[in-house]
């Protein structure tokens, strides 16, 4: 009887599926695994899916499947399963400890508690500094028998090549505008199917942006600064900054919440200032707004594209330095800055 459970709940990504399955049909499971791909398509829960599928009491590595139903899937869900680690980056820290790298590799070591292997999944693997990367290198090389490590993160690019060359990589694509659309509808955000297909197509195959999307808040926020953006008169840019973060700290007191939406506006503009560059090839931008096309004709009247090319670039790179949790304020006030420089055709 096949018990195919973990894998139904993992949408978009049968190709990874039948990816693994063929590996595994061909004799060897990968000890070191490296999945990459855009944040939101389900690369942890997918990780869980195969962690439960090689610790599930009552299936095979030759099925890749689980039940979803014995003590041990059961264990994986509720997250209490002895031979299933994890390991993520604290909320205040920017880097994974080297300590919790160190603390992985000795469990591995050990012989598992209720089944045949041992499993690692590590996120945020691009916060892997170099000390404990190298401390990594040798069990990711030589792993002890029957354990897995799973890393996630969103490009190998990021990671040491040290690290990268002893994993199998395991790209994920975003997911298809319906399989997100799907989820939404699932979730219960989504009204109904209409705009459940209008928040998964802002949503860029990411179930995370689409969540955070569907603010109405972060839509009227977005919709002001777009206009000022596109303001032949510029705007002040420490007012501004001052703004931005009254309205990140509207997100809620962690800290966590406010990176989150600051990421949202900053992907937003960066969206904004590629519809002002289709504008300029003099094709009908892709806004989620009408208002935005008219504020995108406006900008590429007045812009080099060479500019709007630096100012999309500026908000990929203030995502960045929220991502690497550089100080919030500081990257808030620098991106104003550039915003309004770069904006007014200042050199």
């Amino acid at each position: 009887m096949r018990c195919d459970v973990p894998w139904s709940g993992v949408r978009g990504h049968d190709r990874v599926v039948a990816e693994l399955r063929r590996v595994v049909a061909g004799g060897r499971l990968p000890h070191a695994m490296l999945f990459v791909g855009p944040e939101g398509v389900g690369k942890r829960r997918f990780a869980q899916a195969l962690a439960q599928a090689l610790l599930c009491g009552r299936s095979s590595l030759a099925r890749l499947e689980s039940c979803g139903a014995c003590d041990d899937c059961r264990q994986v869900e509720a997250g209490v399963h002895p031979d299933l680690l994890r390991v993520a980056r604290g909320a205040s820290q920017h880097e994974l400890p080297i300590q919790a790298i160190r603390d992985v590799c000795h469990e591995l070591t050990l012989k598992p508690m209720r089944g045949g292997w041992r499993v690692a999944i590590v996120e945020d693997a691009e916060s892997l500094s170099e000390e404990a990367a190298n401390a990594f290198l040798k069990t990711l090389e030589e792993p002890p028998a029957g354990s897995v490590v799973i890393l996630i993160g969103v490009t190998a690019e990021q990671l040491l090549e040290t690290v990268v060359s002893r994993c199998r990589v395991v790209r994920f694509e975003p997911l298809a505008d319906e399989e997100l659309a799907a989820i939404l509808l699932d979730l219960g955000v989504a009204e109904d199917l209409e705009q459940a297909v209008q928040w998964a197509r802002r949503g860029e195959g990411s179930v995370t942006r689409a969540l955070g999307l569907a603010d109405p808040a972060l839509d009227r926020f977005r919709r002001t600064m777009v206009e000022r953006l596109a303001s032949e008169g510029g705007f002040d840019a420490g007012k501004m900054a001052q703004e931005v973060e009254t309205f990140a700290r509207e997100a809620g007191k962690e800290s966590a919440a406010q990176r989150d939406r600051v990421r949202l506006l900053a992907g937003e503009l960066a969206r904004f200032y590629r519809g002002v560059l289709w504008q300029s090839a003099g094709l009908e931008p892709p806004c989620p707004d009408p208002s935005d096309r008219e504020a995108a004709k406006r900008l590429a009247a007045r812009l080099e594209t060479d500019r709007v090319v630096e100012l999309a670039e500026r908000c990929l790179e203030a995502d960045y330095h929220v991502v690497r949790r550089a100080n919030l304020g500081l990257v808030i006030e620098a991106w104003m800055a550039d915003l309004a420089r770069l904006g007014s055709g200042s050199t």
